[in-house]
């Protein structure tokens, strides 16, 4: 079904949704039957509730992870770099070109008349209400006899320093020696609009050379921040995806294996910033296992080889730790198989933003290339080619088909097998892919999105799969990034991710998702640490509102869609720049499903409206409940969001129902919400 042929009658069916628009409805009330005798559907895969981990900004160092200082390497990121990115000096302070282990290193001097002593310091947000003791590493030399410096930490607050903690360490090795000091901070200090500062000075003697400096609270958890791994557990998600994402174009995967001080420090190239290669492949899938959750390695297609990517898997996965890949990884600590499955061949490879970026044919050709690479390495890997699906006019919809077309003839050609997924990136880049709108003409168009995916292309897809793999083909539709991203330099003025509105798209995306799990199998939500997850500001860590729509979806645990016949008002949204039209868009969008016991029937409800609250009548056949819950997701206006200090003022309430004898019950949900109801039979 192509855009222009979109249904113009007042009904709308998918899958087992059924809306029959009535805009005549007395009192504007929604009624549904969810009918719960009727078992027909595919469960629900809870791969469905995935993230993904990116390398961008401070996702990873200075997000996940607890080291708290950046460029621990004191690396350049551009040659015109005079001070190493991240850090400042003053007085008789130089960067050197003969670090410890890398290129550069940072030379203390003792200062002179004309000149103070060499000072390097970088200013550090600490998880001090969490923790004060602290473990500071570092690798230091001496430029002749012995030097002293004196390594600080102060509180800044109003450009005024003021002591937290101090001490002297002499250096009297012309060799790099690793120094290791243990730091308490008082208890008793308040922080409240301040930040800290860690210097290391030039104090007394001959010049001394740093490098290498970390600093790690001692609550860390094999390397990452506990208050990041609590919210990540708590979060339910089922797969997590690395290392991108635009990054993983351009990764080696060599640089992120080996001892930390011997890793290289370089410019990211898809991000800018630095990339310290301290967060490689063992220490993501230890992240992995403390998260419970399956990894989804995502390989570079666009400057890397098939032969590069094959050696990444046998890294993973080879049983035999005398073999080379295994021996390297036993090296790095791990001597048993990780036993990678899911692989994702390429990221975003049509697009011109992406290293290594490509045409249909040679990404399809790419795909062939890896995939024999791949599978010779490890035949039992599940594969997952690059598709595309981020374009939504009607010309744009078509470049999408095509391209995907393209991979999938390739697959199977000579009698290959079809990939096991065909990834799509269904994002929305607000204001950027609509132009000149009102915040009122972005959010309606937003939240139409979802009921063009589900109408559109998710059929769409399903049908050119089958038509260029066969009816019986195992290849299923991956959302390996969706969500509204950023797009321009106004997306703040718009509907967001980091808003109550971000929630509320997430929700009736996933509505349509789930409605399709015979063939939507796996998704991951943009994103973990960027594009509305997890945030961390100044060591305090909290969640954006679209973390807890998710929350909401995946700790519920939906299994066995359930069929749902809606019937109410609705709305037609005209196409705007780059968004389609779509016509007959629910109210209030309706997902529902059972547990997998049978003993809870699940309704997922948004009413996505900016102002208006909305009546729903349910109506649930085949189950009778002996009693009734419900959750709401919702805030003062679609523009809410969570911060530091108001950490959680959009997050779940519990709502108060009454639930009548009849398994039947009417409410209203107000404007801007998601609300969960959960019914349960003894």
């Amino acid at each position: 079904m192509s855009i222009s042929e979109m249904p113009k009658d007042s009904n709308y069916q998918v899958s087992i949704y059924r809306f029959e628009r009535n805009d005549r409805a007395p009192g504007g009330v929604t009624t549904a039957e969810i009918d719960a005798s009727n078992l027909s559907a595919t469960p629900i895969n809870p791969r469905i509730f995935g993230n993904f981990i990116e390398h961008l900004g401070h996702v990873v160092y200075g997000g996940l992870t607890s080291q708290a200082l950046h460029n621990p390497n004191l690396e350049n990121e551009f040659e015109t770099n005079t001070v190493p990115p991240y850090w400042d000096f003053t007085g008789a302070t130089t960067w050197e070109r003969a670090g410890a282990f890398s290129p550069r290193c940072v030379r203390l001097s003792p200062g002179s008349a004309f000149n103070t002593g060499g000072a390097l310091f970088q200013e550090i947000d600490l998880p001090l209400k969490r923790e004060r003791n602290y473990h500071l590493t570092l690798f230091a030399r001496s430029i002749g006899g012995a030097g002293v410096v004196q390594i600080s930490i102060d509180r800044l607050h109003n450009s005024e320093l003021s002591s937290l903690w101090k001490q002297k360490s002499e250096v009297n090795s012309v060799s790099w020696i690793r120094l290791s000091l243990s730091i308490a901070l008082p208890e008793n200090i308040d922080m409240k609009g301040a930040t800290t500062r860690l210097t290391l000075l030039h104090v007394k003697g001959d010049p001394v050379e740093v490098d290498q400096i970390e600093l790690e609270p001692d609550d860390s958890i094999q390397g990452v921040d506990p208050d990041v791994l609590k919210k990540a557990k708590e979060w339910n998600i089922s797969v997590l995806r690395w290392p991108g994402g635009n990054f993983v174009s351009g990764y080696n995967w060599r640089d992120g294996v080996g001892a930390r001080e011997k890793r290289p420090t370089y410019k990211n190239s898809a991000w800018a910033g630095i990339e310290q290669n301290t967060f490689g492949s063992i220490e993501f899938i230890r992240y992995c296992k403390l998260l419970g959750v399956t990894p989804q390695l995502c390989i570079n297609a666009g400057n890397g080889t098939p032969e590069a990517a094959a050696d990444w898997i046998r890294f993973f996965n080879d049983a035999d730790s005398k073999s080379e890949m295994g021996r390297l990884r036993a090296d790095n600590g791990e001597k048993n198989p990780f036993r990678i499955r899911l692989c994702e061949v390429g990221n975003e490879l049509y697009g011109d933003w992406q290293i290594g970026h490509t045409n249909a044919p040679e990404n399809a050709a790419r795909y062939v290339r890896f995939r024999e690479a791949l599978l010779k390495a490890d035949p039992t890997l599940s594969l997952m080619a690059t598709g595309k699906g981020d374009e939504y006019s009607s010309e744009g919809w078509k470049r999408c088909l095509d391209w995907n077309e393209a991979v999938m003839k390739a697959a199977v050609e000579k009698g290959g097998a079809a990939p096991d997924y065909l990834t799509i990136h269904p994002l929305i880049p607000l204001p950027g892919i609509v132009g000149n709108a009102s915040y009122e003409e972005l959010y309606e168009s937003a939240m139409a999105f979802p009921t063009f995916f589900d109408r559109v292309m998710e059929p769409d897809l399903k049908a050119l799969i089958e038509r260029t793999a066969g009816k019986g083909a195992k290849t299923k539709i991956a959302p390996t990034e969706w969500g509204i991203i950023v797009g321009g330099d106004k997306w703040r003025e718009g509907p967001n991710h980091d808003t109550l509105a971000g929630a509320m798209f997430n929700a009736l995306q996933l509505n349509a998702f789930l409605r399709h799990s015979d063939t939507l199998t796996l998704g991951n939500m943009t994103a973990f640490m960027h594009g509305g997850g997890i945030k961390k500001s100044r060591g305090v860590v909290y969640a954006d509102p679209q973390y807890y729509t998710q929350k909401l979806y995946a700790s519920s645990h939906p299994y066995m869609p359930l069929p749902v016949r809606q019937q109410g008002p609705g709305s037609d949204v005209p196409a705007r720049g780059g968004m389609p039209g779509v016509l007959n868009v629910p109210n209030i969008n309706l997902f529902s499903a059972l547990s997998k016991d049978g003993k809870t029937l699940l309704v997922y409800s948004v009413n996505s409206s900016l102002k208006e609250s909305r009546k729903l009548t349910l109506s649930l056949k085949g189950f009778a409940p002996f009693q009734a819950s419900a959750e709401i997701l919702t805030g003062s206006d679609s523009t809410a969001f969570n911060s530091p200090v108001s950490p959680e003022s959009v997050s779940p309430k519990p709502l108060p129902l009454t639930l009548d004898s009849h398994a039947q019950f009417a409410t209203t949900l107000p404007a801007h919400s998601l609300v969960v109801f959960k019914f349960q039979k003894k």
